[in-house]
């Protein structure tokens, strides 16, 4: 890497992952909580630090500098990570480690030497030393983590939520909730391609395939030209994408949204009024589903989850992001009401927040062990942020216990218990 016009090595071990963010769009992404610089990946918060700044080659003191194009080297160190800026990131090669001069061993930042191919000397950066000079430790970490958990959470509570708005075929008004989607592209229709029946786009090293609203949503007479560039919405989960093809992007808004559900509306979740409009909302599970099935093969099959929880919100959030993955969700907003559901519907797990009303989770797992008729679905705890103890003795009725936002831990705990009730259905 090359940063203050001096080159640089970092070893292989300590490199995690190369970001490159670009324009005004990527300046956007970085942002500044209790005066630490972050960056949000993965639905957390990374902590960033400048080369330039920690080495002495910039002003510390005056406010740093986001470039048009900012280089990010993610570190690894023990089991705490975090961003490096840098100015350039040239290229990677194998190279001969030497030792510092007695002179230079009491820099921390530097592990040794190399000599470059074209007979230049580089010294090589330690990144424990660099974690320690940029202030990066675990009180850091845990400060980024409890800043994203309450942010997170505090969104989630509120009655608010991100929408993007977009218009196909004869349906003026559409949204998705942004939490969903991974990119907006304009796409040349030139790169557009079909492969069998349907199209496809190559899109960063895959190909993946394309739907358009319009005929998902039955929404135009007749198959109209695509437009060009075309809008098109990527939703990801994973490796996995696929692309929606829309007419126009209209807005990205955030507001309070009540939404109705569709009754017999093939492709459309329900509608709410978004901006003093009827807005319908799209079912992007069903588009997935019926776009790209594979989407949903995974080692194990869909599980359908209850979640129970008493924010509309948050169980609308929950749903979000547990029916992108392929699983089939109900709802309820109390222990009743979910032990009425699983009488009512077949359930495989139950995700009930620990401060449901009245007893809360505990009520519900123990009336559904309580129940006679055959095995009962396990039961994933929910708890808030302040709450989160997985090893307290009180949480032994559940099968698991999460937190409530945690999306990536609450797949791999629904995956978990998934693969285990496939187990039991096949012995039995």
């Amino acid at each position: 890497v090359s940063s203050g016009g001096e080159r640089f090595v970092i070893p292989q071990a300590s490199l995690l992952e190369l970001i490159r963010l670009e324009g005004e769009r990527g300046r956007a992404q970085i942002e500044f909580i209790r005066g630490t610089a972050v960056y949000r990946r993965r639905g957390g918060l990374l902590p960033l630090a400048w080369l330039n700044r920690i080495l002495g080659l910039e002003d510390a003191s005056a406010p740093p500098v986001l470039n048009e194009v900012i280089n990010i080297v993610v570190l690894q160190v023990d089991d705490r990570q975090f961003g490096l800026i840098v100015d350039s990131i040239s290229d990677t090669q194998e190279i001969v480690v030497k030792p510092l001069g007695a002179q230079l061993k009491e820099l921390k930042c530097y592990a040794g030497a190399t000599i470059m191919g074209d007979g230049k000397v580089s010294l090589i950066l330690d990144a424990g030393g660099m974690a320690k000079l940029a202030g990066v430790n675990a009180d850091s970490q845990a400060a980024a983590s409890a800043a994203s958990a309450a942010e997170t959470a505090a969104s989630a509570l509120s009655a608010v939520r991100k929408l993007l708005l977009f218009r196909a075929g004869r349906m003026e008004r559409l949204a998705v909730p942004l939490s969903l989607v991974a990119r907006l592209e304009e796409i040349p229709a030139s790169r557009i391609e079909r492969a069998g029946d349907g199209l496809v786009l190559q899109y960063r090293g895959q190909i993946i395939p394309l739907a358009r609203a319009a005929s998902f949503l039955r929404s135009s007479a007749e198959e109209a030209q695509i437009p060009d560039p075309a809008p098109v919405i990527v939703f990801a989960d994973g490796e996995r994408r696929i692309g929606l093809i829309v007419d126009a992007i209209i807005d990205i808004v955030e507001e309070s949204v009540s939404v109705t559900r569709a009754a017999g509306c093939a492709g459309l979740w329900g509608s709410g009024v978004v901006s003093g409009k009827v807005t319908d909302f799209l079912d992007v599970h069903a588009l997935i589903e019926s776009f790209d099935c594979s989407w949903f093969n995974a080692a194990s099959r869909p599980s359908t989850i209850l979640v129970a929880d008493e924010s509309a919100f948050t169980r609308d959030l929950i749903r979000g992001s547990l029916e992108v993955a392929g699983h089939r969700v109900l709802d309820a907003s109390s222990p009743a009401e979910a032990i009425e559901r699983t009488r009512t519907h077949v359930v495989d797990i139950v995700a009930a927040a620990l401060d449901l009303p009245e007893s809360g989770a505990f009520e519900l797992a123990g009336s559904l062990q309580a129940q006679s008729g055959g095995p009962h679905p396990p039961v994933i705890a929910l708890a808030g942020q302040e709450s989160y103890d997985p090893e307290s003795p009180t949480l032994q009725a559940f099968a698991d216990c999460v937190p409530k936002f945690d999306r990536a831990r609450m797949l791999k705990s629904l995956d978990r218990l998934g693969r285990r009730s496939n187990k039991e259905t096949v012995h039995a």
